[in-house]
């Protein structure tokens, strides 16, 4: 019987008979009210973020982020009191207040995960950022305009259309085969097939199901993509269909650029962006990995190219490279050392492969000449090149310089020959070399 009745004081008290809804409330101090008040805004955005154009729901209810936001630490210690209470009070899972803070707190975590969710999609975050925390960066995220023209003092680096000519020659003339490339290719190919097997009816309806399979893959590939532009600042892509991104160069991750299904690149910074179907992928990449960072971070913003030195596939011996001439000598930079070039110029490893020093170096004539004399100089000694001065060394003359080009040192004879786009430079350098 004592012990009993020990038992049954050592129990935490329950609520007192005859406490009604208001007494409990009133006992509170307010907190019933606060959490009344949050249950339409969490079941609000709630259902806003859970749908399909969740984006297109927070920028036409702009007021949801700010009211929940508001409110939040009042919230949180309501939601803090009122448990701490039922807990030592043991309360009956029926008192109404008591099954208002559970169905709250079971939406703010259904909500936390679903904020999350949306923000890893558009840009990196914690795994373990608040709900409150990830709702203002949300809203943030989806009112930022991202604008295709270019803003004052930015400077077009880069520019490529799915359907277009790319506006780098390098690029275009180095581009990778993308799919709808190869699509229009298979295309062609079938339609040249069923011409010569028309006879055949049979044939010809097998080859009917065949092309209009290809030509639903071409317009598949045609319809991912879009136009990307690389500026001095930012990369932007518009797809065909979705909505525009952009990430800016400086906030990139050293390990934020990536390579996917062959011709699509992802890119992580303060955003992120992913661009499909791009022409050239790996040359776009590698044009973003050298303005990210010094020293061509920035260097764009001048406007200006370096246009006092030639850059052409040359030998040297029996090596072949790239030869960088300019007023004051040549430097011979051997071919598959692109990976090497790189990381002489930027002092950083990359996980880019599958392209050439050449590349690096039309890039780097964003720079001042002593800087881009410099980085050329560091790639020389990087890949085992070789660097004449000018005065060491011999042109011979006789052909035009866009059908070759022969220059001796000592014993070595370098020779090779410009494109059409530098042979006037070519030919004003050569003008004073020694013969």
């Amino acid at each position: 019987m004592m012990a009993g009745a020990m038992s049954e004081r050592s129990r935490p008290s329950a609520v007192p008979p005859g406490l009604t809804v208001a007494d409990v409330e009133r006992q509170l101090e307010g907190r019933a009210e606060v959490l009344a008040a949050a249950r339409r805004p969490h079941a609000e955005l709630e259902k806003a973020l859970s749908g399909r154009r969740w984006r297109r729901a927070l920028v036409q209810r702009p007021e949801l982020v700010p009211a929940l936001v508001a409110e939040a630490r009042a919230v949180e210690e309501a939601l803090e009191r009122v448990q701490r209470r039922a807990a030592q009070e043991a309360w009956p899972d029926d008192t109404p207040v008591w099954k208002e803070v559970r169905e709250l707190s079971a939406r703010r975590a259904r909500l936390t995960r679903l904020a999350r969710r949306r923000l890893a999609a558009l840009t990196v975050a914690p795994g373990d950022v608040s709900l409150e925390e990830a709702l203002t960066r949300l809203d943030a995220l989806v009112r930022h305009e991202v604008r295709w023209a270019l803003k004052p003092g930015e400077v077009l680096v880069h520019e490529d259309h799915t359907w277009r000519r790319s506006f780098s020659p390098l690029v275009q003339s180095r581009r990778e085969l993308p799919r709808q490339d190869l699509a229009w290719a298979a295309l062609g190919m079938l339609c040249v097939l069923g011409l010569l097997v028309a006879s055949n009816s049979s044939v010809l309806q097998v080859m009917g199901f065949l092309v209009t399979g290809c030509m639903g893959f071409v317009v598949s590939q045609l319809l991912r993509g879009g136009q990307l532009r690389l500026t001095s600042e930012r990369l932007i892509w518009r797809p065909v269909f979705g909505e525009p991104q952009e990430v800016r160069l400086g906030a990139i991750a050293p390990d934020g650029l990536r390579l996917e299904q062959g011709s699509d690149l992802r890119v992580e910074g303060e955003r992120r962006l992913h661009a499909r179907s791009v022409r050239g992928v790996t040359a776009v990449a590698l044009l973003v990995e050298l303005h990210r960072q010094p020293p061509l971070r920035g260097a764009a913003r001048a406007g200006v190219r370096l246009d006092s030195v030639a850059v052409f596939p040359a030998k040297l011996g029996k090596r072949k490279g790239f030869c960088v001439l300019g007023p004051q000598g040549l430097s011979f930079i051997p071919e598959e050392k692109g990976p090497q070039a790189l990381r002489a110029v930027t002092g950083h490893p990359s996980s880019l492969r599958n392209f050439e020093s050449d590349q690096v170096l039309d890039a780097l004539r964003w720079l001042p000449e002593a800087e881009f004399d410099a980085c050329v100089m560091r790639m020389v000694e990087a890949t085992g090149g070789a660097a004449w001065a000018r005065a060491e060394a011999r042109y011979v003359p006789g052909t035009p310089v866009w059908q070759g080009i022969r220059i001796q040192h000592r014993d070595l004879t370098l020779t090779g020959r410009v494109q059409w786009s530098q042979q006037d430079a070519a030919e004003k350098l050569l003008r004073d070399w020694p013969r």
